[in-house]
C-alpha cells in the first residue's frame, strides 16, 4: 500500500511494497523515489505517468475498468500489478488521501514478467487446441471454384501443410518481435484461404492489420490455427510436428505520442485512435467513456446544472477533447445552452462508428502486389470494378439478378484480395434487401476506393 495526500505527493509506503520495489527501507526509497510512477513501464493497456494529468485522477475518473500497470523494479525486473486507488478522509480531520494498492498478477503470465534488465525472456509456448468449426460445404466450394470435389479436397490438404509449414516462419517472426513480416505472411495465407472459399479462416485472418501489437496476433493465430487442426481432422490429414506459437522476446515500448502530438481540434477517426493509443485503452473503450460524457453532459443540461457540466471538462480534457472541455470550461460563466449543445454535435460526431469497410491506400497498394499485374491495367480492373459497384446501389434489380451480380463482385474483390470489400459484400447478400445503413457503407466504401485509386 502506498499512501497520497491532496496534493498527490508520496507520504507513506508500506514494507511489502517496499520489498516489491526492491529496496531495503523507507529512507533509501524516498531519497531515490518521489512518485511511484516513476516504476511504471510505458507501454499500451497499461497505466503510466501521463504528460497532462495525474495517473491518479485517470484511475479515478475511469473506475470501471481494472487498471494494470507494469512496474520495473530496482533490479529491473518487471512485474504485472493490478492498481487500485481509494479516496480516504482522515480520522481527525476531514484531509484528503489517496490509497494506492498494488495486486500481483499471479494468474496470466505476461510478456514483462520475470523480464531482466536487459530486457529479454524466455519466450513462451502457446499450444493450440482444436476446436469444432461449421463443416465445409464442399459441394458448393467446388461448384464456386468449377472443380471436382476431389481436387477440392487435394487443395485443402495442400493448404493445410503449407500453413503447418509456415508455423516456423511465423513463430520467427514472434519471437522476434517482426510485426511487418509477419503480417506479410499472414496476409499470403489468407490470399489462399479465400481463393479456396475456406471462410472461416479468410475471416480470421482478415482481424490482421499491420498496426497490430504481437499479442492481438497471436490471438489471431490461435484460432487459426485452431480451424487449421479442425480441417486436418476433417480431412484426416496426419501432421508430424507440434503446434504450437511463441510469444515474442520483451522489448521496451515505444513511447507513446505526447499530448502535444495529439492536434487540439478533434478530428474524426484520427484523433480518437490516438487518443485512446496515448491513454492505452482499446478504440470500443474509449467509445465506451465517450458516450458515458455525452450522456452525462445531456443529464445536466436538461436540469440547467451550470456547475456539475463544468466539473465534467477534467473529464473530457482526460479523453483529450480538447475543444469539448473548452466548451465546459465556459459555460459555468456564461450558462450559455448554445456551447453545451455544440459540444453534444462534436461528440456525436465523433462517437459515430468509423466504417469498416473503407478502402485504403496501403490495402490498393497490397492488392497490386498480390495480384502482381501491371499498375495500368490494375488500375483499368478497378475502376471497371467501381462501376460495377455502384450498380447495387443506384440501379433497380430482381432478387435474383441482385444477388447473382453481388455475388459476382465478391468473387472479384476476392480475387483482389480486398478483404474489406469482400466482408461487406457477404453482409450485402446475407441481408438482402440492403437497408439504408448497408447502403450507405457501401457508398462510403466505393468513395473511400475511388479516392485511394486516384492516389495510387
Amino acid at each position: 500500500m502506498i499512501l497520497y495526500n491532496a496534493h498527490k505527493k508520496l507520504i507513506a509506503i508500506n514494507e511489502q511494497t517496499l520489498e516489491m520495489l526492491g529496496y531495503s527501507s523507507p529512507e533509501e526509497f524516498t531519497k531515490e523515489v518521489t512518485d511511484v510512477a516513476q516504476f511504471f513501464v510505458k507501454k499500451a493497456g497499461y497505466i503510466y505517468q501521463f504528460t497532462s494529468f495525474h495517473w491518479i485522477d485517470y484511475i479515478l475518473t475511469n473506475n470501471a475498468v481494472t487498471h494494470r500497470a507494469l512496474l520495473q523494479t530496482k533490479s529491473g525486473k518487471v512485474l504485472e500489478v493490478f492498481v487500485k486507488v481509494n479516496q480516504l478522509t482522515g480520522c481527525v480531520n476531514p484531509t484528503l488521501y489517496y490509497l494506492v494498492t498494488f495486486e500481483l498478477n499471479t494468474f496470466n503470465e505476461c510478456l514483462a514478467i520475470l523480464a531482466q534488465s536487459q530486457h529479454t525472456v524466455q519466450n513462451k509456448k502457446i499450444p493450440i487446441e482444436k476446436k469444432e468449426f461449421p463443416p465445409l460445404e464442399l459441394e458448393e466450394i467446388a461448384h464456386d471454384l468449377n472443380l471436382d470435389q476431389e481436387i477440392v479436397i487435394d487443395f485443402i490438404k495442400e493448404y493445410i501443410a503449407q500453413a503447418v509449414e509456415k508455423l516456423d516462419e511465423i513463430n520467427k517472426y514472434l519471437k522476434s518481435n517482426n510485426i511487418k513480416s509477419l503480417y506479410n505472411t499472414i496476409h499470403t495465407l489468407k490470399g489462399v484461404a479465400a481463393n479456396l472459399r475456406l471462410q472461416p479462416a479468410f475471416e480470421i485472418l482478415s482481424r490482421a492489420k499491420k498496426d497490430l501489437e504481437a499479442q492481438k496476433f497471436i490471438e489471431i493465430l490461435q484460432e487459426y490455427y485452431s480451424y487449421i487442426l479442425f480441417l486436418a481432422d476433417t480431412f484426416q490429414v496426419s501432421i508430424d510436428k507440434e503446434i504450437v506459437l511463441y510469444t515474442p522476446l520483451y522489448t521496451p515500448p515505444q513511447e507513446a505520442p505526447t499530448t502535444t502530438q495529439i492536434p487540439a481540434k478533434e478530428q474524426k477517426g484520427f484523433a480518437i485512435n490516438e487518443a485512446a493509443k496515448e491513454l492505452g485503452l482499446s478504440l470500443n473503450e474509449y467509445q465506451e467513456y465517450l458516450r458515458e460524457l455525452i450522456n452525462e453532459i445531456k443529464l445536466n443540461l436538461a436540469y440547467n446544472n451550470y456547475s456539475e457540466l463544468h466539473k465534467l471538462a477534467s473529464f473530457a480534457r482526460n479523453l483529450y477533447l480538447q475543444e469539448c472541455a473548452k466548451y465546459l470550461d465556459q459555460v459555468n460563466i456564461n450558462q450559455n445552452p448554445d456551447l453545451v449543445k455544440k459540444c453534444i454535435t462534436d461528440l456525436e460526431e465523433l462517437k459515430k462508428e468509423p466504417n469498416p469497410f473503407i478502402v485504403t491506400v496501403d490495402d490498393l497498394k497490397d492488392s497490386l502486389d498480390l495480384t502482381q499485374i501491371s499498375k495500368d491495367d490494375f488500375k483499368e480492373i478497378i475502376e471497371d470494378f467501381i462501376i460495377e459497384l455502384k450498380t447495387l446501389n443506384n440501379i433497380k434489380m430482381s432478387k435474383e439478378k441482385f444477388l447473382k451480380k453481388a455475388k459476382q463482385l465478391k468473387s472479384v474483390a476476392e480475387s483482389l484480395r480486398l478483404s474489406n470489400l469482400v466482408l461487406l459484400l457477404n453482409n450485402i447478400i446475407s441481408n438482402y434487401p440492403m437497408d439504408n445503413f448497408l447502403s450507405k457503407q457501401l457508398q462510403e466504401a466505393i468513395g473511400s476506393l475511388e479516392s485511394s485509386l486516384k492516389q495510387l
